[in-house]
């Protein structure tokens, strides 16, 4: 994500050959540093409130969450890194800054932590979706995973083999040489847009799935739109190809938007990752509120039915939380699939995964819950009646 020290020279010759009063002496790294730290809080609330949502219902982390979390970690060191170049001088103009070897150290640690970030959050998501996909689609997600680390990891690479020897990337005092710097522009743009490409494949993916789920409509639509966030970071990572011309312009100013909008694809991805569970959150936040009404209302008719001050869990045309009755067992399952598809149903695009987990991790969360709670309130009628 910066260019090497050949390019610099060439600020550092004009330096010491001229004064640089008349030139512009700007410094965004301030406004830098809280862009970037505002999109990684972002991204690691919604890390959290996946991580809460997956736990507070006792399902356990899989895969997907373990190697998110990676990615986390890999965009918190990435930000972090940033910080430390905008100490350096990043911010400035290449005029302004006097340290050049350890920027150009630590700028390239920060462009390898910040690809690494990105190839893990979209494989994070590719994780998920393999738990409820199969045949050709199963086969094109794996396609994705494996394309994605294969081409954002030859950039990593790439960024430490181009000089020989490696500390003449940092250090241009060392005697070696470095690649011709469009080369790896030229493979950045093409890893970036390829990023970029896959996102929306992935996000777009899910549509051919959860369409033959028997979700309401209002169902059907939250969970398309909670699924197809990713859209919005291969935007973005399309949107960065453009500028990762940038590296060749020896004043280090013109990369400032390209890692404001590394850091943004990176987000976007964690978060686009982490919405879908937040469904049951804000499920259970909404049933929180209604339920002071629901509980008045059943305790009422309960008590001009039968005398009793007991609680009865009856289904009810006006409650609409209300859960059936043991003398309704068969229409129980029946309002229980008006909400999803049931677990035993043939033509149900989830199946079961090796581990005996509901296939859809974003769905399985919610209809577990579910089915607990309508199990839980038969078995408490039954034992009162």
């Amino acid at each position: 994500m910066a260019p090497h020290a050949d390019l610099s020279t060439v600020f550092l010759e004009a330096r010491d050959g001229s004064s640089t009063a008349n030139l512009p002496h700007d410094n965004f790294g301030p406004n830098l540093n809280i862009a970037v730290w505002i999109l990684t809080g972002a991204a690691l609330i919604f890390l959290c409130l996946r991580l809460y949502c997956k736990l507070s219902i006792r399902k356990g982390l899989w895969y997907d969450d373990y190697v998110l979390i990676a990615a986390s970690a890999a965009l918190i060191a990435q930000t972090a890194m940033l910080s430390v170049c905008v100490h350096h001088g990043f911010g400035k103009h290449s005029w302004d800054i006097t340290d050049w070897p350890t920027y150009l150290f630590v700028s390239n640690i920060t462009g390898v932590c910040s690809i690494t970030a990105a190839a893990w959050s979209k494989t994070s998501f590719a994780i998920t979706l393999l738990r409820f996909t199969e045949g050709w689609k199963r086969r094109f997600v794996w396609f994705c995973i494996i394309t994605v680390n294969l081409f954002l990891g030859l950039s990593a690479l790439f960024t430490y083999v181009q000089c020989t020897p490696v500390k003449r990337l940092w250090d241009s005092s060392v005697p070696g040489h470095c690649w011709n710097s469009h080369v790896i522009i030229t493979y950045n743009s093409f890893s970036s847009s390829w990023s970029g490409v896959i996102d929306i494949c992935l996000a777009i993916l899910p549509w051919t799935i959860i369409r033959r789920l028997s979700l309401n409509r209002k169902e059907r639509l939250g969970v398309l739109i909670a699924m197809s966030m990713g859209v919005f970071a291969g935007l973005t990572s399309i949107a960065k190809t453009a500028t990762l011309g940038a590296i060749a312009n020896p004043d280090v100013i013109a990369t400032l938007a390209l890692m404001v909008l590394a850091t943004a694809e990176i987000s976007l991805s964690i978060i686009a990752a982490s919405i879908p569970s937040l469904r049951v959150l804000i499920r259970n936040t909404m049933r929180v509120y209604s339920t002071p009404h629901f509980y008045r209302y059943h305790r009422s008719d309960e008590t001009r039915s039968n005398g009793s001050g007991v609680q009865s869990y009856q289904s009810s045309d006006r409650g609409r939380l209300a859960m059936p009755s043991p003398d309704r067992k068969e229409s129980n399952f029946s309002e229980f699939t008006q909400y999803s598809t049931p677990l035993s149903s043939p033509d149900s695009a989830l199946k079961r995964d090796w581990h005996g987990t509901v296939a859809s991790s974003m769905l399985d969360s919610e209809f577990e819950l579910q089915h607990r709670e309508n199990t839980t309130y038969e078995m408490r009628s039954v034992h009162r009646r």
